[in-house]
């Protein structure tokens, strides 16, 4: 059997990528962390002009796999890891949140023009007031959050 120094070369760079990529620094977080919050920022804010149960079921789908990939960042830092974990809750909670809201806008969206249908006309519509109370605290809160995170994070690009 020959020895192949390509394939060692291969292993070699293989070996350093791997490594390089597993010791992360605060800055590195940082900007991880930071560009995952502003992609669910971002899905909210071009979505919700355009809000209606199909929407904003699939904007809630979306934020609730922005809330996993945040959850599943290694990040080493102990301030860090508690603002992952808060964003995590706070894009869960969002997505509950517009969850709830797509199920009673579908609702409205097929209520019949009775007078049973207009009961639940009136319910979707409670619904959809509450839980967009409670999707517009989060929201506010995930903007406070991302501010504390750029206070913290150091300003220089890894």
């Amino acid at each position: 059997m020959r020895f192949n120094p390509y394939l060692l070369k291969i292993v070699t760079v293989v070996a350093i990528a791997f490594s390089l990529n597993s010791c992360s620094s605060k800055p590195a977080d940082c900007i991880k962390l930071m560009d995952m919050i502003n992609e669910g920022q971002t899905l909210v804010v071009n979505l919700s002009p355009k809000l209606d149960g199909k929407t904003t079921q699939q904007l809630s789908q979306e934020l609730n796999s922005i809330a996993k990939e945040i959850e599943t960042l290694t990040i080493k830092d102990k301030s860090l890891q508690t603002f992952q974990k808060n964003s995590t809750k706070q894009f869960k909670d969002l997505s509950n949140s517009l969850k709830q809201i797509a199920e009673s806008l579908t609702i409205a969206e097929k209520v019949p023009v009775t007078p049973e249908g207009k009961k639940q006309l009136l319910e979707a519509q409670k619904n959809v007031e509450e839980n967009g109370q409670k999707a517009k605290q989060i929201a506010t809160n995930n903007e406070a959050l991302f501010k504390e995170l750029v206070n913290y994070c150091p300003s220089k690009k890894p």
